[in-house]
């Protein structure tokens, strides 16, 4: 079975994991101070931000962009007008607020090596 690192920038504690694993189930072991609550993706407050291997997590699902477009909006109360995810997230980056590599832990697969944070 393919094997990935994943580094958790917060508690400086690295592991190595299975493919296919979901950010949650190790942050939770290592503890890392990403927070959850549902698990399921419909509550947005495992929120946390990939430092490092964007590109070697899973691509976000329809649900999971939902889901961070309704949480920004409640954040970010005077961005509520936003259509989409990538709209809104390009405003609040210009803002230095929050960047675009934000992603539900419940949601976000492993497939290579990444550094993660909560936010």
């Amino acid at each position: 079975m393919a094997k990935a690192k994943v580094k958790f920038a917060d508690v400086s504690a690295t592991v190595t994991v299975p493919v296919g694993t979901r950010i949650i189930e190790i942050s939770e072991k290592v503890g890392s101070y990403i927070a959850y609550n549902c698990r399921e993706g419909d509550c947005g407050s495992c929120v946390f931000a990939v430092l490092d291997g964007a590109e070697n997590l899973s691509k976000p699902s329809s649900l999971e962009k939902d889901t961070l477009l309704a949480h920004f909006k409640e954040v970010v109360s005077g961005w509520r007008n936003c259509k989409d995810l990538e709209s809104l997230q390009a405003m609040i980056q210009r803002e230095n607020f929050a960047g675009k590599h934000c992603r539900l832990a419940c949601q976000t697969q492993i497939y290579g090596d990444v550094t993660v944070s909560p936010l």
